[in-house]
């Protein structure tokens, strides 16, 4: 590909998780970036690139570069093709992020009644779909699942207003409750930082064995 004046913006598709709401689209002055309706994918036409950045700095997975000239377009494109994560391994459930298998799925009208009627351990999350945060920057939820009891349940459940949920002790989301024998025992609020994870985990692990 020969640039010439015209930059080239390339996206990472192994760690965009290609959403029609991503920030790049919303933050391009130029909106060279785009939802791409007929191939259902997030697309840049980079005649209208200016080189801002923008897409850069607001894309959460970090999986926008921009080319200014051929050797950096190469030296990108080397780091898109050798990077190991997959598309398999990205699109899994995370907390904070989009649901991706309905298994998952609560609805809020059946919160109460899994409460009351759940004869195990639950792990109850709440979020926001349209405040949900890029899939690689959430901790996978198999991860956390790993760490506790193979009796435990997890279930996402999609709020849109977070008043309703006083009662659960629950001020924020992304947020994380675990319920046992009707009552809950821990919470978290809020997105799980780097820093914070083994936190977490350790916290889930003291309540549920």
């Amino acid at each position: 590909m020969k640039l010439g004046d015209v930059m080239s913006v390339l996206i990472n598709k192994k760690r965009c998780d290609n959403a029609d709401a991503c920030s790049c689209i919303s933050e391009c002055p130029t909106k060279a970036f785009y939802w791409d309706t007929e191939n259902q994918t997030v697309a840049v036409d980079n005649n209208l690139c200016i080189n801002c950045r923008n897409c850069m700095i607001s894309c959460e997975a970090g999986a926008v570069k921009v080319a200014r000239n051929q050797e950096e377009y190469e030296k990108i494109k080397t780091e898109y093709d050798e990077d190991i994560m997959t598309i398999e391994k990205l699109f899994q459930d995370r907390y904070g992020a989009s649901l991706v298998e309905e298994k998952y799925t609560l609805d809020i009208s059946e919160l109460e009644k899994i409460i009351v009627d759940s004869n195990k351990p639950l792990l109850l999350e709440f979020y926001n779909e349209e405040e949900a945060r890029c899939l690689i920057n959430s901790i996978p939820i198999e991860e956390i699942m790993k760490e506790i009891p193979f009796s435990v349940s997890y279930r996402k459940v999609n709020i849109s207003e977070i008043d309703s949920l006083i009662n659960y002790h629950i001020n924020s989301v992304p947020s994380l409750i675990v319920v046992k024998e009707g009552e809950i025992i821990y919470g978290w609020n809020g997105f799980v930082h780097v820093n914070e994870k083994e936190k977490l985990l350790e916290d889930l692990k003291e309540k549920l064995h």
